[in-house]
């Protein structure tokens, strides 16, 4: 049977805290809220007004609920539940129910501070939340701290519309602590920076050239479309815009999605120059199947419908479109609209898929038949020619 005595020596089992420990705990909490420190503490239950928490005394800790529902808005927090374990301060006042009146905005105000701190220090980032816009910019809470963020610093372009940045989460470094008025000045521009570059260096490397990759328009200037294919950018020049004379293809504005071809890209991974894009390599060059019918040296036939002094503009035969220059054709011809022409091939316009021909080419070539045909050598005679009597006289 045991005895009082045994039972008043049995070891304490896993769990239990002996009566010495649990007054040194009690003890050492009251110190710390009296000397108004954080300290982390158990919560009791809650009402429609607080939150109710162990303080090792006779009456439980009370925390406003407005203070976890600014947080709810805010960063997605919620009430905590009986049992979980919430930091305060004590705020220096009591309720009239004897109850210690906490506050747990500012010990998380305290621990986010003591985290900007350090962050600071190690060039780390912070995550925060954008609570508002100001005047030059935005207030961002950071673990319970109100900071800065200047609009320039926002993003890697001009932010238009601040309304849309409120309530948003954002990554930030800390640039500047003002420890007297604890407030913090942020930059999420340098981590959008430093995100870009990681995505521009792996879509580098990733990049083919002769692939075709969908993109969204950026910019549209004189120097061409600049085009981002998945964070990196990339330039189609005017003369890659389109066949023949430089014209953006319908649809193409900023912010829209369009198809490119990837022409070339830099060879060093680390090189500020951009990839060379293409949009019309995405289709055939019209000017190929005008070659592939009008062979060079062919001979077309045609009207002239304009004479003018660069030149005359002829209709061919299946309603093609030709040019002849005014040096590859003699102006005294006395040629008019309407009369029939004919020519040599000798190229194709890139720009008006037009077929290049030379009257003067086509002229000379029938001269040189003519000649040859004059010059010609008569045949041999025959027997029966021989032979003929006409021949014997």
């Amino acid at each position: 049977m045991e005895t009082l005595h045994d039972s008043a020596e049995a070891p304490l089992s896993d769990g239990e805290m002996s009566m010495e420990a649990l007054l040194a705990g009690q003890d050492e909490l009251r110190e710390k809220l009296s000397g108004h420190d954080v300290t982390w503490v158990k919560v009791v239950s809650l009402t429609q007004e607080f939150v109710l928490v162990d303080v090792g005394e006779k009456n439980e800790g009370a925390i406003p609920v407005a203070e976890f529902s600014d947080a709810d808005k805010k960063d997605g927090s919620r009430l905590p539940a009986a049992g979980q374990r919430v930091p305060v301060m004590k705020t220096g006042s009591a309720r009239r129910d004897g109850h210690v009146l906490l506050s747990y905005r500012r010990a998380k105000a305290e621990i986010g501070w003591a985290a900007a701190l350090k962050a600071f220090q190690e060039k780390a980032r912070v995550r925060g939340r954008v609570s508002s816009s100001v005047k030059g910019g935005f207030m961002v809470d950071v673990g319970g701290v109100a900071a800065f963020l200047p609009s320039s610093l926002a993003d890697l372009h001009p932010v238009r519309t601040p309304s849309r940045m409120v309530h948003t989460g954002v990554r930030c470094y800390i640039i500047e602590v003002h420890e007297s008025k604890r407030q913090l000045v942020l930059s999420r521009k340098a981590v959008l920076e430093e995100e870009a570059v990681k995505r521009r260096t792996q879509v580098l490397g990733e990049l083919r050239v002769g692939e075709v990759r969908i993109g969204r328009v950026v910019r549209l200037g004189a120097e061409g479309v600049l085009v981002d294919i998945g964070g990196l950018e990339g330039l189609v020049r005017m003369s890659d815009v389109s066949w023949g004379a430089p014209k953006l293809p319908k649809g193409v504005e900023r912010g829209s999605k369009i198809k490119v071809k990837v022409l070339s890209k830099p060879a060093d991974g680390q090189s500020l120059e951009l990839p060379s894009l293409g949009i019309k390599q995405l289709s055939p060059n019209p000017a190929d199947a005008v070659r592939k019918k009008y062979p060079l040296k062919t001979i077309v036939k045609g009207k002239i419908v304009a004479i003018s002094p660069e030149g005359l503009k002829i209709s061919l035969e299946g309603g093609q479109s030709a040019f002849c220059a005014a040096v590859d054709y003699d102006p005294q011809s006395g040629g008019k609209a309407g009369d029939p022409v004919s020519g040599v091939a000798v190229g194709v316009n890139p720009n008006t898929f037009d077929v290049l021909v030379s009257i003067n080419k086509y002229e000379d070539i029938r001269d040189r038949k003519r000649m040859a045909q004059y010059l010609k050598a008569p045949p041999p005679l025959t027997l029966g020619q021989l032979l003929s009597p006409e021949r014997r006289h």
